[in-house]
C-alpha cells in the first residue's frame, strides 16, 4: 500500500530460463567499477599529486632562501680584522660594540634575522579554502562528473545500471519507458522490474551531498517544485469513455502514460481525467503535441496498479465525478488540464420522479429481452465487468449506458447532462431504437423460435 493510498503490485521476478545456449561466463580479475566514482578517484588521485608536487616546490623554495641568507649572515659576521677597515677603526668599532652589547650577544638586527629564518622552516603549508580560486578547478571537473547525461543536471538520487553507468533514477525510469538500452552505451538492461526499487548509489550520493550540499539541496528543491507545478494541472488520459461510479481497467502500455501514472501514485491524490478523442482522431495518434478531445469526461480514482516485468501496468480505477475540459495543455507528452467538476441536481430540483422509474422500469425490460435472446454468459460477463443492476437512478443510467450496444460517443452525450431522469429519458430513446432495429427483431425472433423448438421436443 502507497502513501497515496493505492493498492501496488510489484512486477513479479523472472524466472530464470531452463537452458541457455550461450556458455558460462566466470568472473575474471576485479569487479566492476561505477565509471563516475572511477572518474572521482581519478580527480583525487591527479589533486594529490598536485599537492606534493606544491609541498615540494614550496620545500626547495624555503631551502633555497635559508641557505642565501646563512651565506649573507656569514658574509656580513666577518672578522674585524678581515673587513678591510684600518686597525684603528676596526678597534674602535670592536670597542663600541662592547658598550653597546656589553655581555657579548649579538645585535637585535642579527637576532631578528635569524627567527625570520627560523620561522621561514618551520611555518607549516596551510591548506587552500573551498572556495579558493585555486581549488575551483577540481570542483568544477567534480561538478562535471556527477551530472546526469540524460537531464544534464546534478545527479538526484543516483542508480547505477549493471554496465556502470549512473543516471538519475527518475531519468532512468523515463528512458525505460522508452527504451530497455543504456542511454550512453546502448547496452540491453535487465527489464524494468530490476530498476523498481533499486537502491541509490550510495557512494556518489555521499560525494555529492560532502562537496556540493548547497547545490544538491537546491537541486531537491526545484525537483519538488517541477512536481508541485505538474499537480497543479489535472493529468488526461485520453482513451476511452468512463463513468462516475462504474469501474475501468486499464492497460497502460505508452511511455507517457506509464509516466503519467507513475507521478499519480505518487502524489496525494491518485486520481486522473478519462475522456475520449475527438471525433476521427485516434487515441494515441496525438504524439508529442495536443491532441483533439472531447469536452467532458470523468475522474478515475486509482484503486490498485499490477507492474509487469517489462514496465507496463495493470491499472484499475472506479470514476468518481464527471468533468468539463475548461483548457488543456501538454506536459511531457500528455494531456494536461483545468477542468470544472459537474454533479446532478438534488432530487428536490427534480420534482418528476415517478417518470424517472418508468424509465428505469423500461430498461430492466430491455436488458431480461437481451438475457433471453442472447448467450447468458454474454450478460454474466457484463455483470462481472460492470457489477449488478444498481439502484439509484444517477448510478443506474450509468451502468445502463455502459451495456447498452451502441457507440461510445453517442453515450458520452450523457456526461454533461445533470439530470438522472433526463439521462435516463435519453436511454430509453436508444431502447426504442435498438427494439425497432434490424438486430433486435432478429435476436428476438431467434429466441421465440428457439423457445417454440424447445417446446416442442420437450411435447
Amino acid at each position: 500500500m502507497l502513501a497515496s493510498g493505492v493498492t501496488y503490485y510489484p512486477p513479479p521476478l523472472a524466472a530464470p530460463p531452463a537452458y541457455s545456449a550461450d556458455p558460462p561466463v566466470t568472473e575474471t580479475g576485479s569487479p566492476l567499477l561505477d565509471i563516475s566514482v572511477d572518474k572521482i578517484l581519478g580527480l583525487v588521485a591527479d589533486e594529490l599529486k598536485k599537492a606534493r608536487d606544491d609541498e615540494r616546490a614550496r620545500f626547495r623554495t624555503a631551502t633555497e632562501v635559508e641557505t642565501d641568507s646563512d651565506e649573507s649572515d656569514e658574509e656580513g659576521s666577518e672578522p674585524h680584522g678581515q673587513s678591510g677597515l684600518p686597525a684603528s677603526l676596526s678597534h674602535l668599532v670592536h670597542s663600541q660594540d662592547q658598550v653597546i652589547n656589553p655581555s657579548g650577544l649579538s645585535s637585535p638586527l642579527a637576532r631578528q634575522s635569524s627567527k625570520r629564518r627560523k620561522n621561514t622552516l618551520q611555518t607549516p603549508i596551510r591548506r587552500q579554502r573551498p572556495d579558493s580560486p585555486g581549488e575551483w578547478p577540481f570542483k568544477k571537473e567534480l561538478l562535471s562528473v556527477v551530472e546526469c547525461d540524460v537531464c544534464a543536471m546534478m545527479l538526484h538520487e543516483p542508480v547505477t545500471t549493471p554496465c556502470q553507468h549512473s543516471f538519475c533514477s527518475k531519468c532512468l525510469s523515463r528512458s525505460l519507458d522508452h527504451s530497455s538500452r543504456c542511454p550512453l552505451c546502448r547496452q540491453d538492461l535487465p527489464s524494468f522490474a530490476f530498476f523498481q526499487d533499486h537502491a541509490v548509489n550510495r557512494v556518489l550520493l555521499t560525494v555529492i551531498k560532502t562537496a556540493f550540499p548547497h547545490e544538491y539541496a537546491e537541486r531537491c528543491a526545484s525537483i519538488e517544485r517541477e512536481e508541485r507545478d505538474a499537480r497543479l494541472d489535472t493529468p488526461i488520459f485520453v482513451c476511452t469513455l468512463a463513468f462516475p461510479g462504474m469501474p475501468t481497467i486499464l492497460h497502460v502500455f505508452e511511455p507517457r502514460y506509464r509516466l503519467m501514472i507513475r507521478r499519480c501514485i505518487e502524489s496525494s491524490s491518485p486520481r486522473f481525467g478519462m475522456v475520449l478523442p475527438a471525433r476521427g482522431t485516434q487515441a494515441g495518434a496525438a504524439g508529442g503535441g495536443l491532441q483533439g478531445v472531447m469536452e467532458y469526461g470523468t475522474m478515475l480514482e486509482i484503486q490498485s496498479v499490477q507492474m509487469l516485468p517489462d514496465g507496463r501496468s495493470m491499472v484499475e480505477t472506479v470514476g468518481t465525478h464527471r468533468f468539463k475540459l475548461l483548457e488543456k495543455g501538454n506536459l511531457d507528452g500528455y494531456t494536461v488540464g483545468r477542468i470544472e467538476r459537474i454533479d446532478d441536481i438534488s432530487p428536490e430540483e427534480d420534482d418528476q420522479l415517478l417518470e424517472a422509474a418508468d424509465y428505469m422500469n423500461i430498461c430492466r425490460s430491455f436488458i431480461e429481452q437481451l438475457r433471453n435472446g442472447s448467450a447468458p454468459w454474454l450478460l454474466q460477463r457484463l455483470n462481472n465487468t460492470y457489477g449488478t443492476m444498481p439502484t439509484d437512478p444517477s448510478e443506474f443510467s450509468y451502468w445502463m449506458a455502459l451495456v447498452m450496444p451502441i457507440d461510445e460517443y453517442e453515450k458520452a452525450r450523457l456526461l454533461p447532462i445533470r439530470s438522472p431522469r433526463l439521462r435516463l429519458k435519453l436511454i430509453v430513446h436508444w431502447v426504442e431504437s435498438l427494439r425497432s432495429s434490424w438486430w433486435f427483431v432478429q435476436t428476438a425472433l431467434c429466441s421465440q423460435v428457439s423457445s417454440l423448438t424447445f417446446r416442442f421436443s420437450s411435447g
